[in-house]
């Protein structure tokens, strides 16, 4: 897909792509800011985007531009039985990898409360000839809110990446993440840590990057959130929150994610 036309209102632009998709046509509207979006569609129904964009432009208030928004977001008549909106079937058909890995870290964190000593020996960075400890410190985490913080911005952040791009890519850029966040902690300041925010941290540095270089993938995150994560980051390093951070982890997680999405940057989305 190719981008086509800027608008200087994201509801417009949004609105104009739903009326699109339930005429049959490919369009999607990537939202940068309230008043600034793009729309993408493809090269073979270019002509037909273009005249219908010059009639929504002329009359953006006309009610089958509403009404057409309003039909495609009502559930369609299925064969078999209806899903409710919030489905873990659903969700595991979207996005298995990420429903995985929250439950791995919720099972874990159980254990830890359970048995820490047996837990941490197993899961911790303590040896590094044993391979799998590379990894294992994403599934620990130290606290109710250390586990609530990073689940929800793996939640968020996973099934996007997980819809847009497929279950491989996600498992090869979180794994290689995870290796390098974990790897720059431990020999730049030891092995007593644990936590998926280096992973997290990588997630968010490819969203970032990713809507730069290649909106088609449908991976955006915005600047109010972008500003968020990086003060969080510099905070950390500067030792004044209330909680330890394994600062390096997501530093070293943030760059890998930023290398990922440049070498990703021509890869499109499977949808």
């Amino acid at each position: 897909m190719h981008k086509f036309a800027e608008l200087n209102s994201a509801a417009a632009a949004q609105l104009f792509a739903a009326y699109c998709v339930a005429q049959g046509l490919e369009v999607n509207a990537v939202v940068q800011r309230a008043d600034f979006a793009e729309l993408y569609g493809t090269a073979e129904q270019q002509q037909q985007v273009q005249q219908q964009l010059t009639l929504f432009l002329q009359q953006p208030d006309h009610p089958r531009y509403q009404s057409a928004a309003w039909d495609l977001s009502q559930p369609g008549t299925v064969a078999g039985p209806v899903l409710p909106a919030f489905s873990l079937v659903k969700i595991w058909q979207q996005a298995p990898l990420t429903l995985l890995l929250l439950a791995l870290c919720l099972l874990v964190y159980g254990w830890q409360q359970l048995d820490w000593r047996s837990s941490s020996a197993l899961l911790q960075l303590t040896d590094p000839t044993q391979l799998w400890r590379w990894f294992t410190p994403v599934l620990l985490h130290f606290s109710l809110t250390h586990l609530v913080f990073n689940l929800a911005w793996w939640w968020y952040l996973g099934q996007q990446f997980e819809r847009q791009l497929g279950i491989a890519t996600l498992a090869s850029v979180s794994l290689s993440i995870a290796l390098i966040s974990n790897a720059a902690q431990y020999f730049l300041v030891g092995a007593n840590f644990g936590g998926l925010s280096g992973v997290v941290y990588g997630l968010f540095g490819y969203f970032w990057l990713a809507g730069r270089l290649n909106a088609t993938q449908g991976l955006y995150i915005s600047n109010g959130l972008a500003a968020f994560m990086l003060l969080w980051l510099l905070l950390g390093f500067f030792d004044v929150l209330w909680v330890n951070m394994a600062n390096w982890a997501h530093l070293g997680g943030l760059l890998a994610g930023i290398g990922w999405a440049w070498l990703l940057r021509g890869k499109q989305a499977r949808h």
